[in-house]
């Protein structure tokens, strides 16, 4: 039966209310944040510290000084709010496939102030994943504040939503993004107030603030019938430049962790090493917007876009892996960029059409789709940056060739892959989730023959019989649980100790133990029921039957497929 129409007049303004609420909120501090980090970088650019000269070449230790400043203020904000961990779009991603671990909310706000810090710093890092998580720790504190109806990850999703809307002025790639990349589903329920946050977010964004436009493209786009031929064979080289990324990032965490250096070492180092090196090669610093516009300009040779692509990889690896915390979107869009500009220039000297920039944009979206996991956001995103048909089907040839090698070599994308390696697979599916955080010590019964060790078979039998069952348990004075005594072992027993015949290695479940291990355990199960026992101490706590255990598996089966089909 349908709702009333006045109940569904007032979800919908319950929807419009908090998903403008959200998208309103989100758009005011993500174009603070990213006016913000806009200002230091002009401020850095502009400033000459510790000059001296080389030759005939001056440089400047302004970088230096920045990050120093940067990285001791990133370790004032990890220590203030007490992080050993920081947080991005993995953990938002995880807060939205489950409820028993919602988002840190102290450490979003921390995380989302270091990595500001970084950026604006001049570090190697991008701004958008942490405004990303930002906008989905801001969607839970809402909720926190304007309950309703709608699940926390409906919440969770219009704040990133509004993120990627006001960060890129692309709200059709916010709703996309939210749903593909975070939420991993769609529902009626969720797709109205995430829409309406992003939507939301962009309208803000145009009117509070002055237009920009983050990357200024100007060559017209070529026929595709010259371009996608190119993108197909070329792809395979794009791929690896997004896995050496990736990987880059991965093994400098893991070089960290093997350091034994303290946290405020790793990232003054981080800091030090970055600073130097963006001394001699400042292109490198900060988010890369002005250089990845120089890129689309052609204003690089081929070895300096080559060297370019190199050092990008490796000062956004040290950083991220050393704790100077901040984004890998916008380092992968540089990657994604220059590795199109070489391509681009290699097929310029082998006599092909000059389609430098086409390449270049196809390629930024196709590494951005492989980093964070959404394709149909990034070509979104090109589609709603460039106006242009052209330029939208290069990206998606590209991103679909490209992720197809990714997918295969590395994993579905970098975030994904952190979850991984911290023993959460995403590929097993929302439901697989759910029932490893539900624990049998939430459907443990206390439904047990407990019976002594010197009971005998006769006063075992006579025990079933009574409450009609044909299993019972041995326990000590302590209630540790010795033995499983079935009704045909309690007969065989007759007038001696059941502990004589008693199953002593029977199958037993922790209290610990997820649903989904229970299912596991089933698998080789014969009998009644299975006995769960304390983890620390091997006391009985209870039993679970085979009927108890599925109908807790189909119901918490039944309350994920309502969410997502809702």
């Amino acid at each position: 039966m349908r709702p009333p129409l006045r109940d569904t007049s007032t979800e919908l303004l319950v929807v419009f209310a908090i998903g403008s609420l959200i998208g309103t909120l989100v758009a005011i501090t993500t174009n603070a944040y990213v006016g913000g980090v806009q200002w230091f970088t002009a401020l850095r650019e502009g400033t000459q510290l510790l000059t001296f000269t080389i030759g005939d070449a001056t440089y400047s230790l302004t970088s230096v000084v920045f990050l120093w400043v940067a990285a001791a203020v990133v370790i004032a904000i990890r220590r203030t709010f007490g992080i050993t961990r920081w947080a991005g779009p993995a953990d938002s991603i995880f807060a939205a496939q489950q409820r028993k671990e919602p988002l840190n909310i102290k450490l979003g706000i921390g995380s989302t102030l270091a990595a500001f810090t970084s950026a604006a710093g001049g570090g190697s890092v991008g701004q958008y994943g942490p405004l990303v998580h930002f906008g989905a720790t801001l969607g839970v504190v809402m909720r926190r504040i304007v309950p309703c109806r709608l699940t926390p990850d409906i919440y969770l999703g219009c704040g990133v939503a509004a993120a990627i809307s006001a960060g890129f002025n692309a709200p059709l790639a916010g709703i996309i993004f939210a749903h593909e990349a975070i939420l991993r589903h769609f529902s009626v329920r969720a797709i109205a107030p995430i829409s309406v946050a992003s939507v939301a977010a962009s309208t803000i964004s145009s009117v509070l603030f002055p237009p920009s436009q983050a990357f200024l493209i100007e060559a017209p786009a070529p026929a595709l019938v010259t371009l996608v031929p190119i993108l197909i064979v070329t792809a395979p080289f794009i791929a690896l430049a997004a896995i050496a990324y990736m990987m880059t990032l991965r093994k400098s965490q893991q070089f960290a962790a093997k350091t034994g250096w303290s946290a405020e070492r790793l990232i003054i180092t981080a800091a030090t090493v970055c600073g130097l090196v963006g001394v001699v090669l400042p292109e490198i610093l900060g988010l890369g917007i002005g250089t990845m516009n120089g890129i689309l300009d052609a204003r690089y040779t081929l070895i300096m876009l080559v060297v370019l692509l190199i050092m990008k990889i490796l000062m956004t690896g040290l950083c991220i892996g050393f704790g100077l915390f901040g984004g890998i979107f916008s380092p992968a869009l540089f990657v994604g960029v220059a590795a199109g500009a070489v391509i681009g220039q290699i097929t310029l000297l082998a006599g092909l059409p000059d389609i430098a920039t086409a390449l270049s944009i196809a390629a930024m979206a196709a590494v951005a789709a492989a980093v964070i996991g959404a394709p149909i956001a990034s070509v979104l995103i090109v589609l709603e940056l460039t106006q242009s048909y052209a330029y939208a089907v290069g990206a998606l040839i590209a991103v679909m060739a490209v992720m197809l090698v990714t997918h295969r070599l590395f994993g579905h994308s970098y975030f994904d892959r952190q979850l991984l390696d911290r023993g959460i697979n995403l590929a097993d599916g929302r439901e697989a989730l759910a029932l490893s955080q539900h624990t049998v010590a939430e459907h443990v019964s206390s439904d047990a023959i407990r019976l002594t060790p010197g009971t005998h078979g006769t006063a075992a039998l006579a025990a079933m019989k009574s409450a009609q069952q044909t299993e019972a348990y041995i326990v000590d004075d302590s209630g540790r649980l010795l033995a499983k005594v079935s009704v045909h072992q309690a007969i065989e027993a007759a007038e001696m100790p059941c502990l004589e015949v008693a199953d002593r290695t029977p199958l037993i479940l922790s209290d610990t133990d997820s649903l989904a291990d229970a299912m596991k355990a089933l698998s080789t199960f014969v009998g009644e029921s299975i006995p769960i026992v304390e983890a620390p101490t091997g006391r009985l706590a209870g039993v679970i039957t085979e009927g108890d255990l599925f109908q807790a598996v189909l119901a918490v089966q039944s309350a994920i497929r309502h969410e997502e089909r809702d």
